[in-house]
């Protein structure tokens, strides 16, 4: 094991999600690997094999171990043998593994690891809530919950992206080392980013997972609301999911179908476009950590509105300065906040100014700088000569 203060790691992260990104949790992977790449790391994820897909490939700089996968409930879940990791392990020769995804593949994982020793660190991206949203989950609720903490007692060092959070983790019954360290954000200059075409009327943009933790149909109550006070506006929701087709069946129910437009499953440049053409960005989850999706918007000088049921919403926004924190069980609420959004053009201008000036302490560099420290502080002290 490589222990020199200033050598180059190796870096095994492990995700069920990753390439494509498709969901936050990817989009975070995706972001941090190849930025410790350029830092002058080795990097590999182990992470989920879907048809036509290589077992193993590389993608700026970085190795990708693609391994037995299954799908259920519309998530990719890897399942792969001790045997696999270890001869993944044998190839990279992992100085430190970072995990990113609850599920078989980080027991598998975590089990080897120990069995040679390796410091082990994971980042607490989504509650027990978050993984028990299918219905026939939801009684395995408390048990799955007490599973998280078990295998988070069993590493180095638990990740938070809301420091909010890292008290919630710490109360839950962590006894490991509990960092917050927030997300990153990795767009180039916002102003280089020619927006999607839009229509003159007040636009509305959600984007992420069309899953019921997100509470979609709450925004689309309050968004018909804003409609029948004869104000003219658009709605786009951005993502795909299963609850897709009950949410265009709320639509026409609600006879939005000419207001609201879902554009599907973007990729991160032509999402980019959207930010920078909407007026406000909103996400009404009932369950979310920190909410990448809103620090994005927050660079691309959107005011955002997010519901209190979100760990990190206070974080993330100062109630009035460059956005609003709404009540999720008051569409009322919501509705007012973007009626007043609708009517003050100055304001939102203001809000967005702010929004970015928050966004600049999510930028990569800020966030790998106290990755690579939280690594190095887990290895044993160089040797010296």
């Amino acid at each position: 094991m490589r222990c020199a203060m200033s050598s180059p790691l190796s870096i095994c992260m492990v995700s069920d999600d990753f390439l494509p990104a498709m969901t936050g949790v990817g989009t975070h992977v995706k972001l941090v690997a190849p930025e410790l790449v350029r830092r002058g790391h080795r990097v590999c994820v182990i992470t989920t094999r879907r048809a036509g897909e290589a077992e193993v490939e590389h993608w700026e700089g970085v190795t990708i171990y693609r391994v037995r996968t299954l799908k259920a409930y519309g998530f990719y879940q890897a399942l792969p043998s001790q045997a696999t990791v270890r001869r993944i392990f044998q190839a990279i020769k992992p100085d430190i593994v970072h995990h990113h995804y609850v599920g078989f593949m980080m027991r598998q994982v975590c089990l080897v690891a120990e069995s040679l020793k390796l410091p082990q660190v994971s980042t607490f991206h989504f509650s027990a809530e978050v993984l028990t949203q299918p219905l026939p989950m939801r009684p395995f609720r408390g048990l799955v919950r007490q599973l998280m903490v078990n295998l988070n007692n069993r590493f180095d060092l638990v990740i938070a992206p809301s420091s909010n959070l890292a008290q919630q983790i710490r109360a839950g019954g962590v006894r490991t080392p509990v960092r917050f360290i927030t997300n990153p954000v990795v767009f180039g200059d916002s102003a280089d980013v020619i927006p999607a075409e839009r229509t003159p009327e007040f636009t509305v943009l959600y984007a992420g997972r069309l899953g019921p933790e997100k509470n979609i149909p709450y925004l689309l109550k309050a968004f018909s609301a804003l409609i029948n006070q004869e104000l003219k506006a658009t709605l786009w929701i951005a993502g795909g999911g299963p609850e897709g087709p009950a949410l265009r069946s709320l639509c026409k129910q609600l006879r939005l179908t000419s207001q609201v437009r879902f554009l599907g499953f973007l990729d991160h440049p032509t999402l980019a476009r959207y930010y920078a053409a909407c007026d406000v960005f909103v996400l009404p989850s009932l369950m979310e950590t920190q909410g990448l999706v809103v620090m994005e918007a927050m660079w691309f000088s959107r005011a955002v509105i997010v519901t209190r049921a979100i760990v990190s919403a206070d974080e993330l926004v100062e109630q009035g300065v460059n956005g609003y924190i709404v009540n999720p069980d008051s569409v009322a609420d919501l509705t007012q906040r973007l009626t007043t959004l609708a009517n003050d053009p100055a304001l939102r201008a203001a809000m967005g100014t702010a929004s970015h000036t928050r966004a600049g302490a999510y930028l990569p560099e800020h966030v790998v700088d106290a990755l690579q420290a939280s690594y190095r502080a887990l290895l044993p002290p160089p040797a010296h000569a």
